[in-house]
């Protein structure tokens, strides 16, 4: 055919594949200029190069092919800008990200780990399902509603893990000597945390240590790790993290 190219030809001149060129059409953000009917061969026409490198440039620059289709309609200057913002604030994210995962890494290693036997424990509680944005008010709370009459320091059990995903559940305790459930005795993997480092997701540090430990030392963890809370009211923050050991 005169004044086309093949689907080869153009993926050539417009340095992209035949594949891509295949999902564009079939995205509807560039198709060819003809598709012969016996043999399904595709043809385009070299007027169509500049889009094409067009989709490739916003490709590169990560764009869905949702949002290249919708800026191929309205050509606006505008949505480039947002975009590039958008990207921006992922890639600080995902920074903050890799940062806080370093810090994990060296506060792990600080860590010091040790058994502790402890006595059967009776106490109080409420249990709630909260993400991560929720948990210290919930811990607060709690303890001040239910802090009269306790015979030691309160603590949290995640039954779950709590995080921007998952949601627990997160049982909230004080001992007391009158309570309606029972800690069982037994052995705890413990290790103590302060100040920053019980902020998450630094506090997610510990159990990584705890977690190393009981890796090697041959030993088992059982679910529902805790924190002990060890500091008054007005003192800096000062937790133990608890792991029962199977």
């Amino acid at each position: 055919m005169e004044n086309h190219l093949t689907i080869g030809e153009f993926a050539d001149r417009a340095e992209l594949s035949v594949k891509a060129l295949r999902l564009y059409a079939a995205n509807g953000l560039l198709v060819p200029s003809h598709v012969d009917a016996s043999s399904g061969y595709r043809y385009y026409r070299p007027e169509q190069l500049p889009v094409a490198a067009l989709i490739g440039r916003l490709r590169g620059a990560g764009m869905s092919l949702r949002e290249i289709r919708r800026f191929l309609v309205d050509c606006d200057a505008g949505a480039l800008d947002r975009y590039e913002d958008r990207l921006v604030r992922e890639l600080a994210d995902r920074r903050e990200a890799l940062r806080a995962v370093r810090n994990m890494l060296k506060e792990g290693a600080m860590f010091e780990v040790e058994v502790q036997k402890a006595p059967a424990q009776r106490y109080v509680s409420r249990t709630r399902r909260v993400r991560i944005e929720e948990l210290e008010p919930f811990i607060i709370e709690t303890i001040r509603e239910l802090r009269e009459g306790a015979s030691g320091a309160p603590f949290a059990v995640y039954h779950g893990e709590v995080n921007e995903l998952s949601d627990g559940p997160v049982e909230v305790g004080v001992p007391r000597s009158d309570g309606d459930k029972l800690l069982p005795a037994g052995e705890l993997a413990v290790t103590t945390a302060e100040g920053d480092e019980c902020d998450f997701p630094h506090i997610l540090g510990a159990y990584d240590a705890i977690a190393r430990w009981a890796e090697e030392h041959g030993r088992k963890l059982d679910c529902s790790p805790r924190e002990i809370y060890l500091n008054g009211d007005d003192e800096p923050l000062r937790m133990q993290v608890a792991w029962p050991l199977g």
